[in-house]
């Protein structure tokens, strides 16, 4: 995923990234992160905007640097640290890093030996199709030499080509298995392999069973060697324009995690596992896409006691009574920063709330916006994150216009602009569950979710389903 605005001028003044973001330049697209943690030191690189060569008046993409001591909080970042090269492959923008340590011997041919490989984007011409995948080396993270030639390639010149790398280095020395995104032919994820980082050979492609054919690009892959699991972020669609006023947002509004275990990687004897979203109606950002799992120094997942995530997103949120073009325009590029999310194993449930503000009512498990006057009225029951336990019924949090929340069954949110998945719950009840049943409300211009069948005396729309207590 490529940007590549070209702008005239040179130099930025940034103001301070707003609440919630933790890596990024205001004012600046930020996003596509690769994260690594060894012991106190994070580092994080990320796609971004920036002049590259310097001195020259082409704004494009280029891949940005952070590092901090998670034991002392001191930043070293953000800097620049790859660029397109004028005249090469990568001459338009260079995007989408994965970065992994390892021992690379004389990649380059020059007698110089690296501890890191970055996996990149980049393109060569106008516009954004057609992408290929190259590696620089470093041995800082931060000083950066690249092999001169890409090392995938797409299989024809259709579509977007390759990109969306995610490395994992099996033998702490240059054994790299490399997985991608590749749309040349057909849209499909693809892993590779090599002995020394540079010289690939594909070994097949991924498979799609227990995806629901919505989850056609990803942001990262990665390996938990303790249980055998393989975990990756998916985008969910981008919003339908019409539900956003006319806006085309260029950013999903979220991201789910799943997992498939390693054996069933390629063959799908077992399918993917949905584990949690990560949404609108959760973080409140209009954009959620294009995750980087926290990993360590050889792309194994760090798993315990939470599995952490770097998203890309959209921020400010859009306030509650935004209008869908505002909304919409708030998930505009120059409004993309990196923030964090988390998913504990174990804790599957999530308390349906309904909150009113004397307004409109909203009723979520998720975000709500605290400069909105809204309180909480009571807690309908528990939903889970997830499809499990019998419950399979997603009940979806969407918004009609300004002002108007709802929760609906349809996963188009019946024409409104969609903020995401509220959880899952039951369409009967369940002998041995003490399940409470969930109504649809309106009072004409505000809906609701009540326990009441009679809906408080307003006008009952639905029967939603079941929720645990």
């Amino acid at each position: 995923m490529g940007l590549g605005f070209g702008v005239a001028g040179c130099g930025f003044s940034l103001a301070p990234l707003p609440a919630g973001s933790i890596a990024g330049r205001a004012g600046i697209y930020d996003y596509s992160p690769s994260v690594i943690q060894s012991g106190n030191l994070q580092q994080s690189w990320w796609c971004g905007g920036a002049y590259n060569p310097p001195g020259t008046t082409y704004f494009s993409d280029t891949i940005q640097y952070q590092s901090i001591n998670m034991s002392t909080g001191v930043h070293d970042g953000p800097m620049t640290v790859l660029g397109e090269t004028p005249g090469a492959w990568d001459s338009v923008f260079t995007c989408n890093p994965k970065v992994v340590r390892g021992f690379f011997a004389d990649p380059l041919n020059t007698g110089e030996s690296f501890t890191y490989a970055m996996y990149y984007v980049g393109l060569g011409s106008d516009p954004g199709s057609n992408n290929y995948m190259g590696v620089a080396f470093s041995n800082d993270g931060m000083s950066w030499k690249k092999f001169p030639y890409p090392v995938i390639s797409p299989e024809t010149s259709k579509g977007y080509g390759v990109g969306q790398p995610a490395a994992y280095n099996s033998d702490h020395q240059g054994a790299i298995l490399l997985f991608y995104e590749d749309d040349s032919l057909y849209p499909r994820h693809v892993e590779a392999k090599s002995s020394d980082g540079v010289h690939f050979v594909t070994v097949g492609t991924l498979t799609t069973n227990g995806l629901d054919g919505s989850n056609q690009t990803w942001g990262d892959i990665a390996y938990d060697a303790a249980n055998g699991y393989w975990y990756a972020g998916f985008n969910t669609p981008t919003r339908d324009p019409s539900t956003t006023g006319g806006v085309l947002e260029r950013g999903s509004w979220g991201i789910e995690l799943f997992r498939i275990c390693d054996a069933s990687l390629l063959t799908g004897a077992s399918p993917w596992e949905l584990l949690a979203i990560f949404d609108t109606n959760l973080t409140g950002y209009e954009a959620n896409f294009l995750p980087g799992l926290v990993r360590d120094m050889y792309g194994n997942l760090i798993s315990g006691p939470a599995i952490q995530m770097y998203t890309s997103i959209s921020n400010p949120p859009p306030p509650w009574n935004a209008s869908p073009e505002a909304a919409g325009n708030s998930g505009a590029s120059a409004n993309w920063n990196i923030s964090s999310v988390t998913w504990t194993p174990g804790h599957p449930l999530t308390a349906l709330n309904r909150y009113f503000n004397q307004t409109v009512h909203e009723v979520t498990t998720g975000w709500v916006d605290p400069k909105g006057s809204f309180s909480l009225e009571s807690t309908l029951g528990h939903l889970y994150q997830s499809p499990q336990q019998g419950a399979t019924v997603p009940f979806y949090g969407c918004k009609n216009g300004s002002m108007d929340y709802f929760v609906s069954l349809d996963a188009l949110c019946e024409g409104a602009r969609i903020l995401g998945t509220n959880g899952y719950g039951y369409s009967r009840p369940v002998a041995g569950l003490n399940l409470a049943a969930l109504y649809r409300c309106s009072s004409g211009h505000d809906h609701f979710v009540s326990k009441d069948p009679k809906c408080e005396g307003q006008s009952t729309q639905e029967l939603l389903g079941y929720v645990l207590p």
